[in-house]
């Protein structure tokens, strides 16, 4: 519905989401969180004046359809329509008779359903008036209501009886001017009506009709609308009793608004209509909220505990009618700068300089003869560029100016009827009456839109519109400004643009300067001064002019910010100790795009995969991977979701990271008895198998062991069964019996060089019994490899890298110690740069061209996958010399330290036994070689370790763990 001071209007968005927040760097509690609604630029329609587009001079909902490249062209996004629903146009559309269905003049609901889809498909959003203070007398609702005293209805609407004597219920005025209430002779009782009688006011004590109220504005909202401005919506309370008010002049009627408009307790109300309702969606509201002070606004629009995002006020706009026709700029600064700072850091502001129940700017405040360009323009630019929504009325951008009709029956408007024939009975002339009139009716803004110099300026071929069209249509129309490039409508575009370009202009904060000069309008709007680094005008090194976007406190508040996501990354690091201490292991490592390795602990396998390029990529990988495991990812979308996934397209600079329990698995997989015991959590059980004669002999039959290996296992078991059944007196007998047993294994083991005459049954026995498994060969398990045998395997494969000779005169190959067989792949070559896949390392070259011509390369997807040989781990990148690599610079340089040490005659002597904390009583200690290799090279190193003569032996630091 429409008031003569008052206007509210909601708003929603489907489209995009940006919920942010910048912090002022003036005002500490200054939270302003960005929003879609806020980046706006709304349009208002009037559909009745917009366009007609079947000739009854009436505009229509395809005419909206039809114009909607004006406004996208304009800059706006956002679109007001006001009441289309069902109604018998009383006072234009605000006195609603259905809900649910649409004015026949306007069009029909598949209409709107289209109106909806084609603002969208403009990536541009639409909310509707929703009028909740009342309805027209001719709703279902009411007619029910009407019908008698008891009917279910009744307190639907606000019934009283009447006063001893005949008189109202008490002197409240109606907005719409005369008594506030309406007799009805049926029930001899009187409704409550604040506008035209037609209009009774719902009874908001009443929750049943509430609970109506709400499935109504739901209705809309699951029908894709974006939002609403809620017309009237401060007036639903009304003080208790409603008594008279103080009428010291014994007026008949008395102005009624401070007992219907924000009244205490309407805030319960709004509570829950908006818990009920919008709250659930993904909407903006506009309250028209006439009453309500900077100092209550708070209460309505905080951005925390607020009842609307934004709501219309009055305080600006009412001086029309105090100034008719004379700006009284102090008094504007005033208003606007206390809106501007009261909200500055707790809410949002609606803009506005013309809607549907004022008359035009142009022809109020400004000069719409002489400076009518000027005036135009320069309103513009001052409420434009303030903190808030700025709100456009149709035919504003085009300087659309008030309109004088001779006749009172040539304004439709029941308000100016009203006055007309209220202010006649009291005498006044005609004239003066309609001088009035003409400056501040209503009907000044709804004539029809000037589109052309075309009949009714191109709203309508009709022969009779519904108001009449103003006559300046001839020079005031779209058409005519589209070509000028100095017109109003293309100063608005330009406004708009820069406006949107500059977010200083949207969430800078608001300074008033000039204050005391009576005619400039002056402020500044600043974005938080250095970015919240420093107060100073001048700081020692510039600020980086993108911080207005890129700053801590805007992305504290956005989920999906780079600042969140390192807190999440932090946190799976913190919370996950396989990323602390794990082993690392590259995986991938040939492909040109993703990066990608593990982290392995003895209960916990962590995959983490990156794609370091702007392309999409592809890979495979040997382990399957499923959505339960993924614990880090950098999409804002969710993941879709996979089980044992084992093919995988990342976007861009995706990252993902999935960890494995083994340890949940454990409880699912039970291991059969005679399984091979390979998990890094079943180490120990496998060093007791080894010891124990019973599982000897049964390892032997299921694991390949060298002969080394079980020659080690047969010392080791000895001396552990030696150390059970003959207790020693201290820790030093359990080391030297260790120490001595080892090293007597290791020298006595050294393989020989082989027969080169053999028979084909001696080969394959020899190699069947003295098979060794290399450091990077595909046999090794890696998913069940037990933790110290990865160390070892990974020490290896960092410090023997290619290329790395000793210093010392190479063995022959007939004195090839023990030191060179494992590393068989890290071992000098014919060729410097060899080929290699996977852990295959012998493959030939030709196979290595088979696997580049299966990778796939475009500008937009790299699908390169390697051949891992049934494993993820893959080190052939590190024989690429072409890859520029200062990562193993170190490393190389400690292993031909380490070479050198290896092959000093002081350090190929039998070591002697170094001291260790005792024991306890009865205790046994089990050295595995892995880590008695450990405690060898740190006691050679300190000195701690006095070498016996004539006694070579190859460091067990080089010895594969079994």
């Amino acid at each position: 519905m429409a008031e003569s001071s008052e206007k509210p209007t909601t708003n929603q968005s489907p489209i995009p989401k940006l919920d942010t927040t910048i912090k002022s760097s003036f005002h500490a509690t200054n939270d302003v969180r960005r929003k879609w609604w806020k980046e706006s630029i709304a349009y208002q329609i009037y559909p009745r004046s917009f366009q007609d587009t079947n000739g009854d001079g009436i505009g229509d909902i395809r005419g909206i359809i039809q114009r909607l490249d004006h406004i996208k062209e304009l800059g706006a996004d956002l679109i007001w329509i006001c009441p289309i629903y069902k109604s018998p146009n009383d006072d234009n559309g605000y006195d609603i008779s259905d809900y649910q269905q649409i004015m026949d003049v306007f069009g029909t609901m598949e209409e709107v359903e289209e109106l909806i889809k084609a603002v969208h498909d403009r990536k541009m959003r639409i909310i509707f008036d929703l009028v909740l203070n009342h309805t027209s007398d001719e709703h279902p609702w009411f007619i029910e209501s009407r019908s008698s005293r008891t009917n279910p209805k009744r307190d639907w609407y606000i019934w009283r009886d009447g006063k001893p004597g005949g008189l109202r219920p008490n002197n409240w005025e109606s907005i719409f001017n005369g008594s506030a209430w309406e007799y009805d002779k049926e029930t001899d009782q009187y409704y409550l009506h604040l506008f035209s009688r037609k209009m009774p006011d719902v009874n908001w004590e009443c929750a049943e009709l509430r609970e109506q109220l709400y499935k109504v504005t739901n209705w809309w909202l699951d029908r894709g609308i974006d939002g609403f401005r809620i017309d009237a919506i401060s007036h639903i309370k009304k003080k208790p009793g409603l008594p008279d008010l103080p009428n010291p002049k014994q007026l008949e009627f008395v102005s009624s608004f401070d007992y219907h408009m924000n009244v205490e307790g309407i805030e319960d109300y709004l509570s829950e209509f908006k818990r009920e309702t919008y709250s659930k969606y993904d909407v903006v509201t506009v309250g028209e909220a006439n009453g309500v002070g900077v100092d209550q606004a708070v209460d309505w629009v905080s951005e925390e505990r607020g009842k609307f995002n934004m709501i219309f006020q009055f305080e600006a706009t009412n001086l029309w009618e105090k100034t008719l026709g004379t700006l009284d700029v102090l008094a504007l600064k005033r208003i606007m700068t206390r809106w501007e700072k009261g909200l500055e850091k707790f809410g949002w502001n609606a803009l506005f300089i013309e809607n549907h129940d004022k008359p035009r700017i142009v022809s109020t405040w400004g000069n719409d003869k002489e400076y009518w360009r000027d005036c135009a323009t320069t309103f513009a630019t001052v409420y434009m560029l303030m903190m808030g929504t700025p709100f456009i009325y149709q035919g504003q951008e085009i300087g659309m100016t008030n309109v004088r009709f001779p006749s009172i029956n040539d304004y439709p408007d029941v308000a100016a009827k009203n006055f007309y024939n209220l202010e006649l009975a009291k005498g006044i002339d005609h004239n003066e009456i309609m001088q009035i009139i003409y400056i501040t009716g209503r009907d000044n803004a709804r004539t029809p839109m000037q589109w052309d110099d075309s009949l009714n300026s191109g709203f309508s071929t009709s022969q009779q519109t519904w108001i009449g069209v103003n006559p300046n249509y001839v020079r005031i129309n779209v058409a005519q400004q589209e070509k000028d490039e100095h017109s109003i409508l293309n100063f608005y575009k330009r406004l708009i643009r820069v406006r949107k370009e500059n977010d200083v202009f949207v969430y800078g904060i608001y300074d008033l300067i000039l204050s005391s000069h009576k005619q400039i309008y002056g402020y500044t709007r600043t974005d938080s001064l250095n970015s919240g680094f420093s107060t100073s005008q001048q700081t020692w090194i510039g600020v980086n002019p993108n911080y207005v976007r890129i700053n801590v406190a805007q992305q504290e508040k956005d989920e999906h910010s780079i600042l969140n996501f390192y807190k999440r990354l932090i946190r799976v690091r913190k919370e996950n100790d396989v990323f602390v201490y794990g082993i690392y292991d590259l995986i991938l490592s040939s492909h040109k795009q993703i990066y990608g390795y593990t982290r392995t602990s003895d209960t916990k396998r962590a995959y983490v995969l990156t794609n370091l390029t702007d392309r999409a990529a592809q890979f495979t990988l040997y382990q399957g991977l499923s959505t339960s495991q993924l614990v880090l990812s950098n999409l804002i979308e969710p993941v879709p979701e996979h089980k044992d996934e084992k093919s995988f397209k990342f976007h861009p600079y995706e990252i993902r990271v999935y960890i494995i329990d083994y340890k949940k698995k454990e409880h699912h997989h039970r291991r059969h008895p005679h399984e091979k015991k390979k998990h890094a959590t079943d180490e120990l059980d496998d060093v007791e198998a080894a010891l124990s004669p019973e599982t000897t002999k049964t390892a032997d039959s299921n694991v390949s062991l060298t002969k080394r290996q079980k020659a080690a296992l047969d010392k080791l078991e000895q001396m552990s069964n030696n150390a059970l059944q003959e207790p020693l007196q201290d820790a030093r007998s359990i080391l030297e019996a260790v120490a001595a047993a080892t090293t007597k294994v290791l020298s006595e083991t050294q393989p020989l060089e082989k027969p080169k005459s053999t028979t084909t049954k001696s080969i394959s026995d020899t190699t069947d019994s003295d098979k060794v498994i290399s450091a990077d060969s595909a046999e090794i398990d890696l998913e069940h490899e037990p933790i110290q045998k990865k160390r070892e395997r990974q020490r290896s494969l960092v410090l023997h890298l290619e290329n790395i000779t000793p210093t010392p005169p190479v063995a022959s190959s007939s004195e090839q110690t023990t030191f060179d067989q494992p590393r068989r792949s890290f071992s000098t070559q014919a060729s410097s740069k060899p080929s290699l896949k996977g852990h295959h390392a012998d493959s030939s070259s030709d196979e290595d061209d088979s696997q580049d011509k299966r990778t796939t390369s475009t500008s937009e997807l790299e699908d390169e996958t390697s051949d891992t040989g049934g494993k993820d781990i893959d080190y052939a990148v590190l024989y690429d010399d072409s890859i520029e690599d200062f990562s193993f610079t170190y490393a190389r340089e400690q292993a031909k330290k380490r070479l050198l040490r290896s092959s000093d005659p002081r350090l190929t002597q039998t070591p002697s036994i170094f001291k260790l904390p005792p024991l306890p009583s009865g205790s046994v200690s089990v050295l595995n070689l892995f880590e008695l290799s450990r405690c060898y090279d740190a006691a050679t190193e300190n000195g701690q370790l006095a070498p016996e003569p004539n006694r070579p032996v190859t460091s067990p630091t080089n010895q594969q763990a079994n």
